[in-house]
């Protein structure tokens, strides 16, 4: 009978102990969370601020996304920066409306970096009521700098096929 009472005071401080223990857990794993939606959110506004500049021809908000080291891997195996990627633009004579959906998005990051693959899917209004569907499927590495995502590397691949195959034709 005497070791009962502090047989209950141990365990009453010890699930005590515990529940501030699993508490301090619970907190960092929901700030940990946070930060991850947070960024999540901040990456996939950028993505979809691009494009919208990308669309309106908008050079001086495409240069305030990327970086000047920005590289740009294009569907046809070309690799340009920012300036570069920013001249095409300049010198593309028939820029047709176009009608952009961005889906799938999908996220994973640390403290520096950050993935983000989608699914874009464009249609080209070209003359002549005519209308050309290109869907792609794009790969963004971000890089944190002072304390902002910012695009270092964009690389994307025309979808041409439903199904993978290896073999050569």
């Amino acid at each position: 009978m005497k070791y009962i009472l502090p047989f209950i005071a141990l365990i009453m401080f010890s699930c005590s102990n515990q529940s501030k223990e699993t508490k301090m857990i619970a907190e960092s794993s929901n700030e940990l969370m946070s930060t991850k939606i947070k960024d999540s959110t901040a990456v996939t506004n950028i993505v979809r601020d691009f494009f919208q500049a990308f669309d309106d021809r908008d050079l001086d908000k495409m240069e305030q996304i990327l970086t000047p080291a920005s590289k740009i891997i294009h569907n046809n195996g070309v690799t340009t920066d920012t300036k570069e990627m920013i001249e095409v633009i300049k010198e593309t004579k028939n820029w047709y409306p176009r009608k952009r959906k961005l889906s799938e998005f999908e996220f994973d990051a640390d403290d520096n970096f950050a993935v983000v693959g989608v699914v874009n899917e464009v249609t080209f209004s070209l003359p002549e009521y005519k209308e050309v569907y290109e869907p792609y499927n794009e790969t963004w590495i971000f890089k944190k700098i002072n304390d902002t995502w910012h695009p270092i590397r964009i690389h994307y691949s025309k979808i041409v096929r439903e199904k993978h195959t290896e073999e050569v034709e």
